[in-house]
């Protein structure tokens, strides 16, 4: 099968390493360029800087192991030619081609060298009157890196996909009530074919989607001399100005689009009327999830208290002594083991085994489904957001999509609202509601007091839970469950970062810039049996930003070392080797100051900016091959020490609120901030005789 998937791997001091899989194709070239454009579905790399000759690949294809290792050289690159893509072809020709994903090279990090950095060329930040707090250590589990989607995330992603579809498959055709919104699909839109094709592509959207730097099989079909069984000369209609490079017409499981219709159209029909189902039973699994984890802290804190309790009236008997007890100690005891009982599941909790609360079986509804309506979106850290402020009230309004609405309304209902921390699966707020006489596909209203809404974190992504309890005449209960993510803000948000606006500087005195300085490696202390030590290692260090956190914090370097020689003269250090360091906003705030014409931002400026989807969208990871050599007399140590640029970051300013609560006008402005963009590694060895 040919492939052509491209894989980035590492660096050293001349290449560039990467990993390819041509599959059963055996030549293979490089495109590099500028930039990357979309034509025809594929992204295709642009603005061409250089293209190497076809390759014929070294190594056999054996049992399906098929990939390669390749090194291009370093200076194929600069900071604006930086995408590459690979092409595959059967032979040189370029018969047959496939083409990988374009991936980036990270520019950034490809100055990076080893040795004593020349001091005086160097563009430092020039600044003895900054105090910085003291280095904190934390573990390689701590810091943030890039993490495996849960099944809470994919089922979040899922939703949020096929909720459209749904709600265009319950709302009645237009004109056919009073209460049909003007969305409503035309016939065409709800062909069966046209359905499944946009059902399916919003679910791969959704739990599957593209992976920088992960390249997948896109092949082309190029037409010579009617070797293409699409476009033949035998149909008349077939363009013949389209017969260059085609791509081969997309099938769903192998079955033409226009068959779907005849072919699959009950089975579609059926699998759409689910998805209330299934979104009622996404939502209720992250909700279960939740609270499930709540109460598990919740009985670990009551079992914690339990044993100090114990702990304390231990320590009023005396050893030896009859059984004396303070009646203060022993109501104190009481008083707290009452409180220390697991609390009760909240109205409308799904049990282990089924959806149970007092004795009543609650079945998920496949015919409504609940959203929330009228909200107001703005851009927050570069995606649209509902952002509230903690104001004397916020409201929210949620609907009860149903497709055949009854003529009466419904009785009565039951309303809960849950407030999600989705990091840390915490329930932070929650309030029940009780209304009468609710109509379906209408919107009905709930508020929430400032009282409530100040012990909510600002800054931080939420998601609110609203579900729906009713009761049929036949007395049969059912519930649905609708969300919407959300994030509290003050007078300043993150609107979208920009561009790098000033040259690197790096913070060269070590005095002063202490906590930016990472010792990652020290010579062994040799024995008589060695006169010389060597390192040979790959270093992956990782740079990420904290904004919690006032000081900055040093992950400890971890090695898995390859077994020593024991009768060489050498003590050889070789294998891998991981670290890095984790940037307090906070403490960047204060580099500031060696920028000419640039001060530290105020409180509420830097609260904005220290947001946790700020600090997670500038991670960075650099790999290098590391080589140092010395004798018993010379001491050898590998610092690194990151490189800083000045970005542009458009901040939000908050001018006036909906009456709902939501962030309505907002004014922006242009802020500066340092983020670091590469490291430098620093080999240093000093002299003991």
């Amino acid at each position: 099968m040919a492939l052509a998937i491209l894989q980035w791997e590492s660096a050293d001091s001349q290449n560039y390493r990467f990993m390819i899989d041509i599959g059963t194709n055996t030549w293979y070239r490089f495109k590099i360029g500028r930039q990357v454009i979309d034509r025809a579905g594929i992204k295709w790399v642009d603005g061409i800087s250089k293209v190497t000759p076809f390759q014929q690949k070294k190594k056999l294809t054996f049992l399906g192991d098929s990939q390669e290792e390749v090194r291009i050289p370093k200076n194929y690159f600069d900071g604006e030619n930086c995408y590459i893509q690979l092409l595959s072809a059967k032979d040189k020709n370029g018969t047959s081609p496939a083409v990988s994903n374009v991936i980036r090279i990270p520019v950034g990090f490809q100055h990076i060298n080893t040795g004593r950095p020349n001091i005086s060329s160097s563009a430092s930040i020039d600044m003895q009157t900054t105090a910085f707090n003291p280095i904190r250590n934390i573990s390689h589990e701590q810091q943030y890196l890039s993490q495996q989607a849960s099944i809470e995330d994919i089922l979040g992603s899922l939703v949020r996909a096929v909720l459209p579809a749904a709600i265009s498959m319950l709302t009645p055709p237009a004109g056919g009530g009073s209460n049909a919104p003007a969305s409503a699909g035309n016939a065409s839109s709800q062909h069966p074919a046209n359905m499944l094709t946009g059902l399916l592509g919003a679910i791969m959207r959704a739990v599957a989607p593209a992976v920088s730097g992960l390249s997948g099989q896109q092949s082309v079909s190029t037409a010579q001399s009617h070797d293409n069984r699409f476009c033949a000369d035998i149909y008349a209609d077939c363009d013949k100005s389209a017969q260059g490079n085609q791509f081969s017409k997309p099938f769903v499981f192998g079955i033409d689009d226009a068959l779907l219709a005849s072919l699959a159209g009950p089975l579609i029909q059926q699998g759409v009327q689910l998805l209330p189902q299934l979104i009622n039973a996404a939502n209720q699994h992250k909700l279960q999830t939740l609270q499930a984890n709540n109460q598990l802290m919740t009985t670990l804190a009551g079992d914690v208290q339990k044993r100090l309790m114990l702990q304390q009236l231990l320590q009023h008997q005396q050893p030896g002594a009859a059984p004396n007890v303070d009646p203060a100690v022993l109501a104190q005891l009481i008083a707290q083991l009452q409180k220390s009982q697991p609390a009760a599941a909240p109205a409308g909790v799904a049990t282990a085994h089924s959806l149970m609360q007092h004795n009543t079986a609650y079945t998920l509804s496949n015919g409504v489904i609940l959203t929330f309506e009228s909200l107001k979106l703005s851009s927050y850290n570069g995606k649209q957001q509902l952002l509230l402020q903690q104001a004397d009230k916020v409201s929210f309004k949620v609907k009860l999509n149903v497709g055949q609405a009854p003529k009466n309304p419904l009785p009565k209902a039951i309303y809960t609202f849950y407030f999600k921390d989705p990091a840390g699966r915490q329930l932070l707020l929650e309030k029940t509601f009780k209304k009468k006489d609710i109509p379906a596909n209408a919107e009905v209203e709930f508020e929430f007091m400032k009282s409530e809404l100040l012990s909510l974190p600002l800054y931080k992504d939420l998601e609110i839970f609203a579900e729906v309890r009713w009761r049929t005449s036949s007395g049969k209960e059912y519930k649905a469950i609708g969300n919407t993510p959300a994030v509290f803000v003050q007078s300043y948000f993150v609107q979208q970062q920009g561009e790098a606006v000033s040259e690197e500087k790096e913070l060269t005195d070590m005095q002063v810039y202490r906590t930016f300085w990472n010792k990652i490696w020290q010579s062994p202390s040799l024995g008589k049996s060695k006169s010389l030590w060597e390192l040979n290692a790959d270093a992956r260090y990782t740079v990420s930003l904290s904004a919690e956190h006032t000081a900055n914090g040093i992950t400890g370097t971890k090695m898995a070392v390859d077994a020593k020689d024991k009768e060489s003269l050498t003590d050889t250090t070789s294998g891998r080797m991981k670290a890095g360091i984790e940037l307090s906003i906070t403490e960047l705030n204060k580099l500031l100051d060696g920028w000419d014409g640039n001060k530290p931002l105020n409180d509420e400026q830097l609260a904005a900016i220290k947001n946790t989807g700020f600090a997670k969208s500038n991670v960075a990871e650099m790999i290098y091959n590391i080589k140092m050599k010395g004798r018993t007399y010379e001491q050898g140590m590998v610092w690194v020490v990151p490189v800083f640029k000045l970005f542009e970051i458009t901040l939000g300013k908050v001018d006036s609120l909906t009456p709902d609560g939501y962030v309505n006008e907002i004014s922006s402005t242009k802020v500066r901030f340092p983020l670091p963009v590469s490291v430098r590694i620093l080999g240093i060895k000093s002299n003991n005789q």
